[in-house]
């Protein structure tokens, strides 16, 4: 034990000079080591409530969130958005929720971007419930005019009511999270934080170089 604590000693006033110089050294290369171009990413952020007219590709959430992450069925739908796809992430919140991020080097390009892609996904859906809409409504029109027999009057009276409610249920996609740009975190280690991490590094290995040899040393003795 009292060699180990004098090899120890010894050490230490053998290579202090050396090893303190050594953490200066990767203290001052920390210091002015370039610290790299700072570069921060905006994600635009928005959320649509589906609409509900039985469609079940569109009034489905993970249904429709996964014909979007598809590239042929994404085309299919929106032909006329062009982004980033890889940038864009499709998530579902709820049974009738779907909330779309996209990345860009720059808050015009995301918010530009993701509001193209938001335009053209209602304008689509507005389509298909309308065709829903007109098509109840064609089919009341045309029983209301249809002459029946007065032992048919009642039922006809009740598909008439059963298609109204339906129609008053028909409820098209909106947009309940209007699209919205988040600043990402990305901040770049500070001189003094890298001048810190290159001097604890230097001691780190320096307590090292020091303890090492010794510890070696106590192990040898130890197995004689």
């Amino acid at each position: 034990m009292k060699f180990g604590l004098s090899l120890f000693t010894a050490r230490v006033k053998r290579y202090i000079l050396p090893l303190l110089l050594l953490s200066l050294l990767l203290g001052a290369i920390g210091w002015f080591a370039p610290a790299g171009k700072e570069i921060t990413d905006v994600k635009a952020e928005a959320t649509i409530l589906l609409g509900n007219y039985e469609n079940e590709y569109l009034n489905n959430s993970e249904v429709i969130a996964s014909l979007l992450r598809n590239e042929t069925t994404f085309k299919e739908y929106l032909p006329d958005v062009e982004i980033d796809r890889e940038q864009l992430r499709i998530s579902t919140d709820a049974p009738k929720k779907i909330s779309f991020a996209l990345t860009a080097i720059n808050e015009r390009e995301a918010l530009d971007s993701l509001s193209e892609l938001v335009t053209a996904f209602l304008e689509m859906d507005q389509r298909y419930y309308k065709e829903k809409d007109e098509i109840i409504s064609e089919s009341i029109n045309q029983l209301q005019e249809k002459t029946v027999s007065e032992d048919l009057v009642v039922d006809q009276e009740r598909f008439l009511y059963e298609l109204k409610t339906k129609q008053l249920t028909l409820q098209p996609a909106m947009l309940v999270k209007d699209v919205m740009a988040i600043k990402a975190d990305n901040r770049v280690v500070s001189q003094q934080d890298r001048a810190l991490v290159g001097a604890m590094i230097g001691i780190m290995l320096s307590c090292l170089w020091i303890i090492y040899p010794v510890f070696i040393k106590s192990e040898t003795d130890l197995k004689r």
